[in-house]
């Protein structure tokens, strides 16, 4: 896709500060932000917990950079084509190879620009700061600029992954640190690791615990069943759902989310998203490798999905459609069925939109058929990461 010069893009980017920092302030509650004193040029690794991210930092940094983003964002038609003009984004394929990005992100850092880098790859399930790829240390020792980590902090409950609806409430951005090149040049690419991690790590129900603030909204709950994945009380996998303020599973276990984050369930102690999700995660490590029966079942399915696979570029072919499901050593897309061997990485973008990659190569990409429309595909990202080594 055709871009603009680098001075165009430093330009539209002083042009877009004010009204973008308005807008957001209609969004969440903000702090008044005083830019740091920054290195001429840099990389920047920050937490991931909300789509709002990369406007969060560059209100606060009041620098331009380049973002490192999923692929799929450069495959929205004209609006890509824009954001491809003004931003000029690096691309990077979701549960894909990320060499291709790596390059690219040296490559601008060599020519005198900033990148912008949240390590995660994803934002948050369950309001904590996730691990990252561990190589991610051995590329930032390598590309030779100054490393600045930031801290985004609370801003999962304001604008929770899994949510259809925003919730308004105080998001914080710090500059933690800024390491030379000098120093990332003395450290392993371990150490580099444990630093990034230490600087970018956030739990936003610790800290909603010390300290309450409330996250005005509405249907608070609406999209739950996109994190809350097993049920407590009759142990099925894909059974809860939401609608308000409130969600159910059909074994009659209900519950409901406040303006706090909260939870109360019916006959379960979970108090938050991340002490269910800690618990389910728990539960599906714990499941066996094979059932007593000694056949295999489906573990869990959707309605009629499309399966694209990638060919050259940004080009993707329809390669399946049909009902999806996965069992403890399969996934099955209609007709189309891949053992779970074969997979060498499996991600989930946005509410769950799923992605792989074959051994061979290959790389796929798990869509709704309607457009605007979302399944549940975190559950098959934790399954393969239970039965996919098998």
């Amino acid at each position: 896709m055709k871009t603009a010069s680098p001075a165009f893009h430093r330009r539209v980017f002083k042009i877009l500060t004010l009204p973008v920092s308005i807008w957001l302030r209609t969004k969440m509650i903000l702090p008044k932000a005083k830019a740091p004193d920054l290195p001429e040029h840099f990389l920047l690794i920050s937490n991931h917990v909300t789509n709002y991210d990369p406007i969060l930092v560059a209100r606060q940094l009041r620098r331009h950079m380049y973002y490192v983003a999923t692929e799929h964002i450069l495959r929205q038609g004209f609006i890509s084509k824009v954001l491809t003009f003004c931003f000029d984004p690096i691309s990077r394929p979701k549960g894909g190879a990320a060499a291709g990005a790596v390059l690219e992100i040296m490559r601008r850092l060599k020519d005198g620009h900033s990148v912008g880098l949240f390590a995660e790859g994803n934002c948050s399930w369950d309001g904590r700061t996730a691990e990252f790829p561990e190589a991610t240390g051995k590329m930032v020792r390598a590309c030779g600029a100054p490393l600045v980590t930031c801290r985004i902090r609370r801003g999962y409950l304001a604008a929770p992954r899994w949510a259809y609806t925003g919730r308004k409430g105080p998001v914080e951005v710090e500059c933690v640190h800024i390491y030379q090149p000098e120093e990332l040049r003395a450290m392993k690419p371990a150490e580099i690791n444990r630093h990034i991690a230490e600087d970018i790590f956030t739990d936003a129900y610790a800290e909603q615990r010390r300290q309450p603030l409330r996250y005005k909204g509405k249907d608070l709950a609406r999209g739950l069943e996109h994190v809350l994945l097993v049920c407590p009380q009759c142990r099925r996998l894909d059974t809860i759902r939401s609608r308000g303020n409130i969600f159910s599973c059909d074994c009659g276990l209900k519950g409901s989310y406040d303006e706090y984050g909260f939870l109360c369930v019916d006959g379960a102690d979970f108090t938050g998203v991340d002490e269910w999700d800690a618990w389910q995660r728990a539960y599906i490590a714990s499941l066996p490798d094979t059932e007593e029966s000694g056949e295999e079942t489906v573990l869990v399915h959707d309605p009629e999905l499309k399966l694209m696979e990638k060919e050259e570029g940004l080009t993707y072919r329809e390669a399946a459609r049909g009902p999806v499901g996965m069992s403890r050593r399969h996934f099955a897309v209609g007709e189309t069925v891949f053992a779970l061997s074969d997979i060498a990485d499996m991600a989930v973008r946005l509410k769950g939109t799923v992605s792989f990659s074959l051994k061979d190569g290959r790389y796929f990409e798990l869509m709704p058929l309607k457009k605007g429309t979302f399944y549940s595909g975190r559950k098959y990202k934790l399954l393969f990461d239970r039965f996919g080594s098998h």
